[in-house]
């Protein structure tokens, strides 16, 4: 059985990190509700069983944190690094996929086309400098990553997904008073996240096709 699904994604990310000069890097997550959307192809070979092919686009990315260097005239002591990819993902379902009350297993592979790079950077809660950028070759031209979840009666879903390509492209070079370096040559980050998505299986017909009940036959009788 072939049917059409949306997804709806709130992301909560991080990111496995080797940091530059062997700095130390802390955390803070990284929370995105909005401008993750997924639509997916279904296709079901048993009540029990079936796969999926979708297109989605997502913002992803990660915030770090240090204590500022002091030769730093802007105290510069947290980074936000994002970007906005296209990807396809392929998947499969194992569990009850009744479109009703669904209750499955699912996992996969997605290979996503990171298309714009924002960087911001704070000092404390001001805001000092910010770089934004369309494929650019900050990041990797593609990106890999698989992804793991549950998706419960109540539609709605959980899902773990960790990026199996580096979020830096390592080989990028910028050039300052003539001279040339990478500043990520040495900065490993994959990033990793935990999601909540809604309906991201259950056919979009599920909500259209609805019919009104129809009303009970009424009983001239008693009028």
């Amino acid at each position: 059985m072939f049917y059409y699904s949306n997804e709806a994604e709130i992301i909560f990310s991080f990111a496995d990190i080797s940091s530059p000069d062997g700095q130390s890097l802390d955390q803070n997550m990284r929370w995105t509700p909005f401008f993750n959307l997924a639509g997916h192809l279904n296709y079901d070979f048993t009540k029990n069983f079936g796969i999926n092919l979708g297109i989605a686009v997502r913002n992803v990315g990660f915030i770090t944190k240090f204590e500022a260097d002091p030769s730093d005239s802007q105290g510069i002591d947290r980074i936000k690094y994002r970007t906005y990819n296209a990807g396809i993902p392929v998947g499969f379902k194992i569990g009850d996929l009744d479109q009703e009350k669904p209750f499955f297993f699912f996992g996969g592979y997605e290979l996503e086309l990171p298309f714009h790079y924002k960087q911001k950077e704070f000092s404390g809660s001001s805001k000092e400098n910010k770089t934004t950028s369309w494929f650019t070759d900050r990041n990797p031209d593609l990106m890999n990553s698989i992804y793991a979840g549950v998706q419960f009666r109540t539609g709605t879903a959980i899902k773990f997904k960790y990026y199996l390509t580096e979020f830096f492209n390592p080989n990028y070079t910028v050039t300052r008073d003539g001279v040339i370096f990478a500043p990520f040559g040495d900065f490993n980050a994959n990033v990793f996240y935990f999601s909540v998505e809604f309906y991201p299986f259950q056919g979009v017909s599920k909500y259209f096709n609805k019919t009104t009940p129809a009303e009970p036959p009424v009983n001239r009788a008693m009028r």
